[in-house]
């Protein structure tokens, strides 16, 4: 989620789960043949998804409403993005966390959004980095792959009702969005070359440094390790452990 405002972060989730409760009563209520029971859960959950996915640009400027009002980072953050080819729109706003984020289901209603936090504490070559992983994200439309696949495992899981199966599919999400990852990370170092993406990845490392031991409970997490993304592009290969 956008870093924001611990009052706004509230209100978003809470009217997550209002509707995500909304949705469930109504399809309890249309379910009265236990037959089709399964069936009507897996559309309720796939109306779910897609609101939840295609409303994620409004969800952003609930969450960061004003663009920051430091003319000076403003125009340090227009020159590194003109540097990209065919980048999405950026926006910057006023957070301290050191965060980017890139949010639309589709490349055409995407938009990034980079704390003054983050372009501080980085250097143009850095943020050069950061804009175009995110920009990579949009271009080989790794959201909609996403959302795509959330909508596969909602319906598997409600027709199929097995635990392995839902346990296997779950891992199965995980190692797809940390591919996903891996696959921001080349196609950025193809636009800024490898080295930019490295002084990128070296960069966020500073800022968020990681044990070394975390690196065998990645398989439980959606992101790969910074150590894992620098050897990945160092070498070409995506090192799943």
């Amino acid at each position: 989620m956008i870093p924001s405002h611990w009052f706004r972060r509230i209100i978003l989730v809470v009217f997550i789960m209002e509707v995500g409760g909304g949705i469930l009563w109504v399809t309890s209520r249309l379910s009265t043949n236990p037959a089709v029971t399964p069936m009507v859960q897996a559309l309720g959950s796939l109306i779910f998804l897609f609101g939840f996915y295609a409303s994620a640009p409004l969800s952003a400027r609930f969450l960061a409403p004003r663009p920051s009002r430091d003319s000076a980072q403003q125009e340090r953050l227009a020159r590194i993005v003109a540097t990209i080819p065919d980048s999405r729109p950026v926006f910057l706003y006023d957070h301290t966390d050191k965060e980017a984020n890139t949010v639309g289901l589709l490349p055409g209603h995407s938009r990034i959004y980079v704390t003054t936090g983050l372009l501080a504490s980085m250097s143009d070559e850095g943020m050069r980095g950061v804009i175009a992983h995110e920009n990579a994200h949009v271009r080989e439309r790794h959201i909609f792959a996403t959302f795509t696949y959330a909508c596969c495992f909602a319906v598997g899981s409600h027709l199929l009702d097995n635990n392995n199966v839902f346990f296997a599919a779950f891992l199965v999400f995980l190692g797809m969005r940390r591919y996903c990852e891996y696959r921001a990370d080349a196609g950025g170092a193809a636009v800024v070359g490898r080295d930019t993406m490295l002084t990128t990845l070296r960069e966020l490392a500073a800022l968020y440094p990681s044990k070394a031991w975390m690196r065998w409970l990645s398989f439980a997490s959606a992101y790969p390790t910074l150590v894992m993304r620098m050897r990945a592009v160092e070498t070409g290969r995506k090192a799943l452990l």
